[in-house]
């Protein structure tokens, strides 16, 4: 007993027809197809919008005040750490608002870019790249702003944060948007991970 394939335009198939009459359970595949689209494009909005958020928040973190006659400035361009977190927000945002296009288009019609398997190999490692690299300015930023806030006694580096308090609130909750931009980003590496096993298993299903 064999099984016909039944071709696609879009890359799903249907349920293989057997040489007894008998068929598989029915697979919708346009359903799955933008379905799978929607969740990605949710997901990309949600990363530009917290991306955007820890962006600027960051940028309006800058504070200046007055301590007995002397002048405490902080700003975050005055912190490698802080531009490398800034710059890598900016473009995770970028690529997201792009990314969340093209699954808007995937939504709207027949082929998207996850129903090509060198576009779903791409988008997987770029969403991979990205990921790792905004949880590296995330994870250095963190490190500045918990010694900014605690100090650190044994260097000799004393807290800055009750003096400006307002920089380093801003700082928290840029922090805070940029974790959560790096969840959904994280989660999208996953649905293009997803997408390329589908992929996969209907190529091997063709065979």
């Amino acid at each position: 007993m064999s099984a016909v394939p039944v071709s696609d335009p879009y890359g799903t198939k249907r349920a293989p027809v057997y040489s007894n009459g008998a068929a598989g359970a029915p697979y919708d595949g346009r359903r799955a197809h933008r379905a799978h689209h929607c969740l990605n494009f949710i997901l990309r909005v949600l990363t530009a919008l917290a991306t955007a958020a820890a962006l600027i928040t960051l940028l309006k973190a800058n504070q200046t005040v007055t301590v007995g006659g002397s002048t405490v400035r902080a700003r975050w361009n005055d912190f490698g750490a802080f531009k490398w977190f800034l710059l890598a927000n900016a473009i995770v945002c970028a690529y997201s608002i792009l990314a969340a296009i093209a699954a808007l288009l995937g939504v709207c019609t027949p082929r998207g870019p996850f129903s090509v398997s060198p576009v779903a190999w791409l988008t997987f490692l770029v969403d991979f790249l990205l990921a790792s690299a905004l949880m590296s300015a995330a994870a250095s930023a963190t490190t500045l702003a918990w010694i900014g806030y605690k100090g650190q006694s044994t260097a000799g580096w004393a807290s800055t944060c009750g003096v400006v308090h307002g920089f380093c609130r801003r700082v928290g909750g840029a922090l805070i948007a940029s974790y959560i931009g790096w969840v959904f980003l994280a989660l999208s590496t996953i649905l293009a991970a997803m997408a390329i096993h589908r992929l996969q298993r209907r190529r091997a299903a063709y065979v």
